[in-house]
């Protein structure tokens, strides 16, 4: 989470601003954001590609690049708090008159005018070599293009795949995405309902906006719902905000769902002009269309209906974060105008295209294009049926993980349901190595959050675990996790909600 800065970078006192800001000093950060405005946050540094700053991107809530606009841009790549560099993109000059106290300039001397010919000598032979080397990469580029279209798009999509940002300027000019959609209709309306599959970030929007609000000094107070129990509590005056998150499900009846969004309508009534996030699976939108009132489709933002531009940033911003290595950028290049085009009624598009960053062959990504959730599921089972304790113990902290509502905090275990969980998967485990489990799985499986606890990287990973263990044994499941067991358990005498396994495959599991 990046915090508003009233004034100037702390470039002379960075040291001891970042120990004081920091848990790691050296994730320090002073930078602008994506609408301009300083900012100060703690994130691992990324590197920068010459001639571009790091941006904070409010909507992704990562770092992200852009390309420099002042008079003098860092002329190397740099990490992106590295100030002796990153200076540079805050520092504004006059172009005509250079300060001899500004960083990357040199004053102009004698020695200088005696060597002109020797500059403009080798200036010529630079721009000779660069005239080779982009041509010989445009006739690369274009024996490259497919032939089924005029291979504009693949251009974009290529550039912003490598790193390439599109330069704008100003934010206005931007295409307008669903977080400014969405941040539009809960300043206007005081209310926006976000829909979309699972994984297609419904949660992860409404926090950023939360987050934004924050920043903004709109609001000092938020609350999140995520039951039918807390919704019939009402609203309070001292709430600034809510996120009402995860009151519907999959596969919840008709008549738990009636009694659920009778609740919903009671408490928006109460809370009255408090704004109010509401999130809804797309399988229950749909389901009941005709059971929404007009007040929640004015203010309906879609993640499943996301336009080209924005999966193509988003694209970019999620091989930021998962730090994806040059060849396996070259690989989801070649997939790049399948992964555009395709959806799944059963996982949405970031989810589906961080699982594919995480694939290191050609053919896992293939796969996983074609059947995502079934390679995850199949991905658990192995690992749950391996043979070597490393595999079975990394299936039993998921296992942990899942049944203690999607994260672990080391310095207050369950040792009760830790030493369950080895009964049944690895009674070989070491309670002392829980750790380095969580830590070797982190980037993959796991991330960690801002107070050092380990959860799912996606959520979706956390119902096909949990499914895996409702299939050994759902009297387990229940007992250690009641609140979930009836999101994702369903009894094979009740009728199931209609279509519900083309929509919801490998996401639960009928007893």
């Amino acid at each position: 989470m990046s915090h508003l800065l009233e004034k100037n970078c702390p470039y002379e006192d960075w040291t001891s601003e970042a120990r004081t800001h920091c848990s790691y000093p050296e994730h320090f950060h002073c930078l602008k954001d994506d609408y301009e405005r300083t900012v100060w946050l703690c994130a691992e540094p990324i590197w920068v590609n010459k001639g571009h700053c790091p941006e904070y991107n409010t909507g992704s809530r990562l770092l992200d690049l852009t390309a420099c606009k002042q008079s003098k841009c860092p002329q190397q790549d740099y990490r992106s708090n590295d100030i002796d560099v990153e200076y540079a993109c805050r520092y504004s000059m006059d172009k005509e008159s250079l300060s001899p106290t500004t960083p990357f300039t040199t004053k102009a001397t004698d020695t200088n005018k005696h060597n002109i010919g020797l500059i403009v000598a080798l200036t010529m032979v630079t721009l000779i070599t660069i005239t080779i080397v982009v041509a010989g990469i445009i006739l690369y580029k274009c024996r490259r293009q497919p032939n089924r279209n005029d291979g504009s798009r693949d251009e974009e999509s290529i550039d912003l795949m490598q790193g390439t940002p599109i330069e704008t300027t100003n934010r206005a000019q931007r295409p307008k995405n669903v977080f400014d959609k969405a941040k539009n209709f809960l300043t206007k309306e005081g209310m926006v309902v976000i829909t979309g599959v699972q994984g297609s970030g419904k949660t992860f929007l409404a926090k950023s906006l939360v987050d934004d609000l924050y920043m903004d000094g709109n609001i000092k107070k938020s609350s999140v719902i995520c039951s039918l129990s807390e919704l019939y509590f009402g609203a309070s005056d001292k709430i600034d905000i809510y996120i009402i998150d995860d009151i519907f499900y999959e596969l919840q009846l008709y008549e738990k769902f009636k009694e659920t969004l009778e609740a919903l309508n009671e408490f928006l009534d109460r809370a009255e002009k408090t704004p109010v996030i509401i999130t809804i699976p797309s399988y229950t939108w749909v389901c009941n269309e005709n059971e929404f009132d007009n007040k929640f489709y004015k203010v309906h933002v879609d993640l499943d209906e996301r336009e080209e531009s924005e999966k193509l940033t988003m694209l970019n911003t999620l091989k930021t974060k998962y730090d994806v290595s040059s060849e396996q950028t070259e690989k989801v290049i070649g997939l790049q105008n399948d992964l555009l085009v395709t959806s799944h009624t059963c996982i949405g598009f970031p989810a589906f295209v961080s699982w594919i960053f995480k694939q290191t062959s050609i053919e896992k990504m293939k796969k996983c294009l074609n059947h995502p959730l079934k390679m995850m599921s199949e991905e658990i089972f192995t690992m749950k049926k391996a043979e070597t304790v490393e595999e079975r113990g990394k299936f039993l902290v998921l296992s942990y993980i899942c049944l203690r509502d999607g994260r672990i905090d080391l310095k207050n275990v369950d040792k009760k349901l830790l030493h369950s969980l080895k009964e049944r998967y690895a009674p070989e485990f070491e309670d002392e190595d829980l750790s380095k489990y969580c830590e070797s799985m982190v980037g993959y499986y796991l991330l960690t959050d801002e107070n050092g606890f380990f959860e799912f990287d996606l959520n979706i990973m956390k119902k096909i675990v949990f499914v895996s263990l409702a299939n050994d044994c759902t009297a387990f499941v229940k007992k250690h996790c009641k609140h979930d067991y009836v999101k994702y358990v369903i009894n094979k005498k009740d009728v199931c909600p209609r279509n519900v396994e083309d929509y919801y495959t490998e996401c639960f599991t009928k007893v």
